[in-house]
């Protein structure tokens, strides 16, 4: 794959993102978020099964280690917890909400190669984050208790995809098998998700039938398709440009819940969402550039 070819398949991918908020909004009548997340990813194992399979034959001469295996696993909690930190907030949040707020994931994203990694982050990190900062509280209406609860739980997804990103650069590179991480993935949140909702929840098949179109769209779409398009890519775009790509599923999902939702933002919600981007593309676009000047 070109560099063009995985920067449009980031493009794609956070535009199939965005719209996936409102499937996630709109997906829970008699489901909770554990149960639409389990059946969700379910479906996902089907769509990627095959191109693992596949992906395991060809590598059969390199298998993989233990330790690729554990960090795989890893992988795949960090994900579900991310998964539905994300989709319980929906429950209270707005769609426009949602997406700007998951979009601070981007300034994670470098935190975590440092932690798990050792790679220092730029400097220009640090203000992006006060920048990221005053975007949430403009977008709390100027204080705290203007943050509802799904605010919080999409912040705290925020957190959790940016370690997910982090390592699914490092694992992708180091295990040249996009197909099984993804499927490790979507397993792991099918087998917990289902799991937990029948003993948190309830699951019936009266409330899959109920919201049957936006599980389809967000497991065979958004999660069998977009997540595995964002691991295919990760092996042919830098990281920090792959973010700011991927950043895009905060204006598509503003934009979707304004059009479908009827979402309005006043001014201040505006310039909060306005900063967290720009905080975004700063931390990202600033990285990107240090690189390729150490580089040259």
């Amino acid at each position: 794959m070109t560099r063009l070819r995985a920067d449009l398949c980031l493009l794609l991918t956070a535009f199939i993102w965005g719209l996936a908020f409102i499937a996630q909004k709109t997906g829970m009548e008699g489901l909770g978020p554990f149960g639409f997340s389990g059946v969700r990813f379910a479906l996902s194992v089907l769509v990627v099964l095959p191109l693992a399979l596949r992906e395991r034959q060809r590598m059969q001469a390199v298998p993989m280690t233990g330790k690729q295996c554990r960090h795989a696993i890893v992988l795949g909690v960090v994900f579900f917890l991310a998964v539905v930190s994300q989709q319980a907030g929906m429950l209270t949040t707005s769609v426009s909400n949602a997406g700007f707020l998951t979009g601070l994931y981007v300034i994670f994203v470098p935190a975590f190669a440092w932690i798990l990694f050792r790679r220092p982050p730029a400097l220009v990190i640090w203000p992006s984050c006060l920048v990221a900062l005053a975007g949430v509280w403009l977008l709390s209406g100027m204080s705290l208790g203007g943050l509802v609860r799904g605010d919080w739980l999409a912040m705290l997804s925020a957190v959790l995809f940016g370690a997910q990103v982090a390592l699914v650069g490092f694992l992708v590179q180091e295990t040249r098998r996009p197909f099984t991480l993804a499927l490790v993935q979507y397993a792991v949140c099918g087998v917990v998700g289902t799991g937990a909702a029948l003993l948190f929840e309830g699951l019936d098949f009266a409330g899959i039938e109920n919201n049957l179109v936006q599980i389809l769209y967000a497991g065979l779409i958004s999660g069998g398709i977009a997540y595995t398009l964002q691991i295919v890519a990760q092996q042919y775009t830098p990281p920090s440009h792959a973010a700011i790509i991927m950043l895009l599923e905060a204006p598509f999902a503003a934009l979707a819940g304004v059009l479908i939702m009827g979402d309005r933002l006043g001014p201040l919600g505006l310039a909060g969402c306005g900063l967290i981007f720009a905080a975004a593309l700063l931390a990202e676009s600033g990285a990107f550039i240090i690189r390729k000047k150490r580089a040259v």
